[in-house]
């Protein structure tokens, strides 16, 4: 059954695509032998869909944070690390994990907390969840905003919850695996922590023939009338990113032509690229990044080291060293700004390079 919908699949018969199902099947293995775990995948690719996939589909008992809305800011409160979900009964708590839950979920509001005592709570529910249950999961949606939440020491605390909670598996997703991984486990770290036991599980795009299928199936079981080579256009300019096509299907559904409604998920996925390329750019605030995702927004075949190496040069009017220039492709390849084909590096998705070009007309880059 296909469903077209701008909302995270919670079932399995749902989750369209071999490795999304994959995925699944992995995330339970992972969470079953009790190891933390990083969904990978680029935005609206479908992590969120995995997650909760996994989760109704095993019936996990959970508490959920929903980091996403928090992409791109300098600065977040630990008070918006309030609990988006609560996927277990509350009234099994003793009354101390209640009020604890209660605090940390905001909902006494003229309680002062702070982020000592946000800890300090989070903690009192997860002695007594540990205690409770055989398997229970903490999930962060887009745990790359840990670095940035005031107030509290996210690593500390994720250590600590490894440490001494074995029944409690924590999973991260994000949608820039290098800053994730800087997060979890920084290269100027002492020890490496709980980071050496995060398993990674990569959600992948959809191949062409997957999205094809995809659409085909969901307008024969919606009656919508299409062209054959609208499907591939889609698949063309939206990069196989599911959430996407899916967003495209629903407006198809919803009356509205091909090219408008291609128009109207390509406007949609323009403004998440712009989300997370301003949040890219605020960790590594350095030019040169802007100078080779400039350089390659101009190419649809990519470039090559020394084609970027001599393009940098002459931007800049100076020489070039190869440990930068590494640098920079390595973290712009790590964060799946770009990826390396058959000796060239190249940016795959059309609305990133389309955001790029359109951040460059409003002179966003020239600020940074």
């Amino acid at each position: 059954m296909v469903v077209f919908s701008d909302r995270p699949i919670v079932r399995l018969e749902e989750l369209y695509g071999r490795g999304h199902r994959d995925a699944v099947r992995k995330l339970h293995n992972v969470v079953e032998y009790g190891y933390f775990v990083a969904v990978l995948g680029a935005r609206r690719v479908g992590k969120t869909s995995v997650v909760k996939t996994l989760l109704n589909h095993y019936g996990y008992k959970y508490i959920y944070f929903d980091l996403s809305p928090y992409m791109g800011l300098r600065a977040v409160s630990f008070r918006s690390l309030a609990p988006a979900e609560i996927g277990f009964d509350e009234e099994t708590l003793s009354g101390e994990a209640q009020l604890s839950l209660a605090l940390i979920s905001l909902k006494l509001k003229k309680v002062k907390l702070t982020g000592e005592a946000f800890q300090t709570n989070f903690l009192t529910i997860l002695r007594e969840l540990n205690n409770n249950y055989n398997r229970f999961i903490i999930v962060f949606d887009e745990a790359q905003v840990l670095a940035f939440v005031k107030g509290i020491n996210y690593r500390g605390l994720l250590q600590f919850i490894h440490n001494n909670y074995r029944n409690i598996v924590v999973i991260l997703t994000g949608s820039m695996p290098g800053l994730l991984e800087k997060i979890i486990s920084p290269a100027d770290a002492r020890e490496p922590g709980f980071a050496r036991y995060v398993e990674e599980i990569h959600v992948p795009r959809w191949s062409r023939e997957e999205t094809i299928d995809f659409l085909r199936k969901g307008f024969r079981d919606n009656n919508v009338s299409y062209e054959e080579e609208n499907l591939h256009e889609v698949y063309e300019e939206l990069s196989g990113i599911p959430g996407f096509i899916s967003y495209y299907g629903l407006l198809r559904t919803r009356g509205l032509k091909h090219h408008e409604a291609l128009s109207r998920t390509e406007n949609y996925a323009i403004s998440q690229w712009e989300n997370d390329l301003k949040a890219f750019l605020k960790i590594y605030n350095s030019p040169l990044y802007i100078h080779v995702l400039s350089i390659l927004s101009k190419t649809i075949t990519g470039a090559t080291w020394s084609e970027l190496q001599q393009e940098l040069e002459k931007r800049l009017g100076n020489s070039m060293g190869k440990s930068t220039l590494y640098r920079i492709l390595t973290n712009l390849l790590k964060a799946g700004m770009i990826q390396k084909q058959r000796g060239k590096y190249i940016i795959v998705d059309r609305p990133l390079r389309k955001t790029i070009n359109k951040l460059e007309k409003t002179q966003y880059f020239l600020l940074h």
